[in-house]
């Protein structure tokens, strides 16, 4: 395609409290497919330079939100800003409507932006969706009760959890991370083969981001979207990697419970399968978006 067909673009979309980076790539008259990263805080870079090169084919929008990566934020903020910041960006490209590609706590912000910008939003896909954090503090408790040789402290398993919203999840994160690191939690939760967290993090090393003193979400561990899913018309597919403990089993079946409407694919992956198995997650991309 020539340079007139096709964008590769850097825009900066500023919002109240604001400086948000967006890429825009592809054709001009492909499917728009907008990403949203995982974190809170995190970027858009990683999925680009090790998936991009496979999803021309598409009108990519790779947006760090705001408050991680390349995007700044003067002040605290909550889940239906960084809805809206996804609606702000779709209306300053002109991409309307648009499918939300959503990984990790990408889905809260894509079922939460759905609900408020019906208008702007045609499909989602939900990639290894955390729907609930305060369930993720549990999922993590859990597993640094085992690995710091102490599982009768182990929370019982969610299907025979009494009075899961009683517990505070910020206690129960502060407790599993003082046992075991964060880091040592997430990556043996999250990378089946230490292969795909070494590409990961090279990846990471190579991306230029912002300023690290930015503010972020409020009270992140209490961000919780279970209930929105019972109102949620936009056609969605769930994605899950079944060697993902972050997402699976709980988080997907917590959410496939509440849309019964939902299609879903499950592929022998952790919770980055565009590195374990890219060819297999390409296809299941492909059928899940709609056409251009």
């Amino acid at each position: 395609m020539s340079e007139a067909e096709t964008y590769d673009e850097a825009v900066h979309v500023e919002r109240p409290g604001a400086d948000l980076y967006v890429e825009q790539v592809g054709p001009k008259t492909g499917r728009t497919v907008y990403y949203l990263h995982g974190g809170p805080g995190y970027h858009a870079h990683a999925f680009r330079d090790l998936l991009g090169d496979d999803l021309e084919r598409y009108r990519m929008i790779y947006a760090d939100q705001r408050g991680g990566g390349r995007s700044y934020a003067d002040a605290p903020f909550d889940l239906d800003v960084l809805a809206d910041d996804v609606a702000a960006v779709l209306e300053v490209l002109g991409a309307a409507p648009a499918s939300l590609l959503a990984h990790a706590f990408g889905a809260t912000v894509a079922v939460r932006a759905a609900l408020r910008h019906p208008e702007r939003i045609d499909s989602i896909v939900l990639v290894n969706p955390w729907f609930s954090m305060p369930m993720l503090a549990r999922t993590l408790q859990r597993e640094a009760a085992q690995r710091s040789g102490r599982p009768d402290t182990a929370l019982p398993p969610e299907g025979a959890l009494a009075d899961a919203e009683a517990l505070d999840p910020l206690e129960l994160v502060d407790t599993a991370f003082g046992q075991v690191s964060a880091k040592t939690l997430f990556d043996a939760l999250e990378f089946p083969d230490p292969s795909t967290r070494l590409r990961l993090e090279h990846s990471d090393a190579t991306a230029l981001l912002g300023p690290t003193a930015t503010a972020g979400i409020d009270a992140p561990w209490r961000v919780d979207v279970l209930r929105d899913l019972t109102t949620l018309t936009t056609p969605t597919v769930v994605v899950s990697g079944t060697r993902d403990g972050t997402a699976f089993p709980d988080q997907v079946e917590a959410g496939l419970a509440r849309l019964p409407e939902a299609m879903s694919g499950l592929l022998d992956a952790g919770h980055y399968p565009w590195i374990d198995d890219p060819a297999s997650f390409l296809q299941l991309l492909e059928d899940a978006l709609p056409p251009a």
